[in-house]
């Protein structure tokens, strides 16, 4: 069990009146955990257990840590750590004899190879780029009676990821902290569990940090564990009401309810209840709807309305996407819920913002049993190269000379590798305030050309980073684009690039950039794309992944639709295709940024295999984004989220 740090058996623990905790069986894997739960459940009980602050009543708890073990990177695929756990608690825990600065000094690893000491200018430098982080530079010789509670909580943090643990564990980390910066704090300790290979496992009353940041969660209620598992099959696919509640509100309807109010064919007691995420529900005018609003409250990124059904006087309490306080549509008309307005319910799942929320959905990613397998002959690793205390994450990618694997990440940076994986070069784009690069291209006569997603135009570079020319500019017209990111050529050296954004299309230029054609627009119909993100040109048509559509279609080089793979009768189970490349055997290889998976397909749409799930283990991906393959039938899979690059030896 390479992936599991802990596990923990049939463990009790004594209170009063009742037990604190009770029976509680679970496996605490590498990565991120979320512990959620009620005030009392045992959050802070288990925390406790696992730091060997207390010990169980009954039950055992195994840890599958090494200290200070070189030899067991080799074993489970992370770094040997300084120590194997840190715990920050609940209340920060702080020394009152040590100022601000001391804290981050006194936990430095001393004398270990590889890491910073205390004293040497490395590990000062560390200790001021962590304050700096956590923005207490200002702060640095207060001592813990001299800060507030939310500079308590950042200092809290910021010792116990400079620590350099295997796992951290934390009791409701940056609790105190305001709420507007809370985000830029986590964004900090994702870059430094990252950089350090780290994993956390911590207890939140707060369903957005535990949505944004862990991979896992373990509920617990009155002492007893209720669900251990990924949390978007908690998010999306709970069990009971109790369950959907952790994770925010959530609208729970049995089939004969889903009927009545959403318009569902579904026949009364046919099935179970099924939970409807505020994100899918939208309150629309209707006058001719038997739905009356009797009160609605907007709150921001969720809103409740109170509904009543006149033909059957049931009423009824839902949790939905807001259109916005005051919201006017193009004819003046209010779209805001407000009493006495007629309405109906409707059930969002092809709008953007629904499909990115649904498409993480981790079970809509599972294969079928009856399904090919990608045989995968070997596995490796590559590190994305962090900036300062971050480390970015690889976007897309594609084969340059010499087997050399050119990758796309959030830094704005293109990273030159070599095949075994170690970093040949790199260079910046430009200009990256406004956003990052998507899509790159080795082009026929040696010029890399870079899609500038966001500065909306195509960029073209020598190999060693000499910037060589650029066309295009900001608009819809032709030769101008919103967010272009993928570009391929054909055998006449002409260039095709794709865009998002309301102008999702086609455009076909030659190679100096003069514009020839565009096909394509935003829509579900055939020919019609939204968010294309893949191009792959191959005998005369182009290939287009046409992600948000769940497909990938298939054109002329002059722009005709000719079909979609796999067609209306075996049609490809795909769940956002964010990439696509072809072989050397001429087949395709998918990735699919929804799924966690590589999909292996025939050029007619014919699934011959395919391999991966969501998480961070071996041949496990998140939100994967781009792929390269190589003569070799290396497979080479920008895995987004986990930050990293994984090799497939097929």
């Amino acid at each position: 069990m390479p992936d599991v740090l802990f596990e923990i058996n049939d463990v009790s623990l004594a209170g009063d009146p009742r037990a604190r905790l009770e029976g509680v069986s679970l496996r605490v894997r590498a990565g991120v955990t979320a512990l959620l739960g009620p005030s009392g459940a045992g959050k802070t009980s288990l925390l406790n257990l696992l730091v060997g602050f207390e010990k169980p009543d009954r039950g055992t708890i195994v840890s599958h840590i090494a200290r200070n073990d070189p030899s067991n990177s080799s074993r489970n695929g992370s770094a040997a750590h300084a120590l194997p756990v840190f715990w920050s608690p609940q209340n920060d825990g702080l020394w009152p004899h040590l100022s601000a600065r001391e804290h981050l000094q006194a936990v430095l690893p001393r004398g270990k190879p590889g890491k910073v000491a205390t004293g040497n200018a490395a590990g000062s430098a560390a200790v001021d780029e962590m304050l700096e982080r956590f923005d207490l530079t200002h702060r640095a010789h207060a001592w813990p009676d001299e800060l507030s509670q939310g500079e308590r909580s950042r200092l809290a943090v910021a010792r116990a990821l400079l620590a350099d643990p295997a796992l951290l564990v934390m009791d409701e980390p940056l609790a105190h902290v305001d709420p507007d910066r809370v985000g830029k704090y986590w964004d900090a300790i994702d870059d430094l569990l990252a950089v350090r290979k780290t994993s956390l496992i911590f207890s939140t009353h707060m369903p957005a940090i535990a949505l944004a940041h862990a991979q896992h969660a373990a509920v617990l209620d009155a002492g007893r564990l209720l669900y251990d598992g990924p949390i978007d099959e908690l998010y999306h696919n709970p069990a009971t009401p109790e369950l959907a509640r952790c994770l925010g509100e959530a609208n729970w309807l049995t089939p004969r309810e889903a009927g009545l109010w959403l318009g569902e064919a579904a026949s009364a007691g046919d099935g179970p209840p099924r939970c409807y995420r505020p994100e899918r529900l939208a309150v629309e005018p209707s006058e001719a709807s038997p739905i009356v609003v009797r009160a609605a409250r907007f709150a921001g990124s969720v809103a409740q309305v109170d509904l009543e059904h006149e033909a059957t006087r049931e009423t009824r309490r839902f949790f939905h996407r807001p259109a916005g306080r005051g919201a006017i549509n193009s004819a003046g008309t209010a779209t805001t819920p407000a009493p006495g307005m007629r309405v109906v319910l409707r059930l969002c799942t092809a709008g953007l913002l629904a499909l990115l929320t649904l498409l993480s959905l981790l079970t809509a990613g599972c294969s079928r049993s009856d399904e090919p397998v990608i045989q995968v002959k070997g596995e490796k690793h590559w590190s994305v190269p962090s900036e300062g205390l971050g480390v970015p994450r690889p976007r897309k990618m594609t084969m340059g000379n010499r087997g050399e694997v050119i990758v796309l990440d959030t830094a704005a940076r293109i990273l030159v590798y070599n095949p075994d994986g170690s970093l040949n070069r790199q260079w910046k784009m430009p200009l990256s305030q406004a956003g990052n690069p998507e899509g790159a291209l080795l082009l026929k006569d040696g010029r890399i050309a870079v899609c500038d997603t966001h500065y909306y135009r195509v960029m073209f570079f020598d190999e060693q980073g000499k910037i060589l020319g650029s066309f295009g500019e900001n608009g819809k017209g032709d030769g101008q684009f919103v967010f272009p990111v993928t570009i391929c050529q054909d055998d006449r050296e002409n260039l095709y690039v794709c865009e998002y954004g309301g102008n999702d299309r086609v455009q076909k230029f030659t190679r100096e950039g003069k514009f020839i054609c565009s096909f394509g627009s935003c829509g579900t119909g055939p020919g019609q794309l939204q968010r294309p993100s893949g191009l792959v040109w191959h005998k005369g048509r182009v290939y287009v992944a046409d992600a948000i559509n769940n497909r990938i279609q298939v054109f002329t080089d002059e722009g005709k639709f000719v079909t979609v793979l796999g067609g209306a009768e075996r049609p490809l189970d795909l769940r956002f295709p964010y990439d696509l490349a072809l072989a050397p055997d001429e087949t395709f290889y998918v990735v699919e940024w929804g799924a966690g998976r590589l999909t292996h397909i025939t050029l007619d749409g014919k699934v011959l295999g395919r391999v991966g799930s969501p998480g961070t283990g071996m041949t496990q991906f998140r939100t994967p984004w781009g792929l390269a393959i190589d003569k070799q039938m290396h497979v080479r899979v920008a895995d987004t989220e986990n930050r990293r690059i994984v090799e497939l030896q097929l």
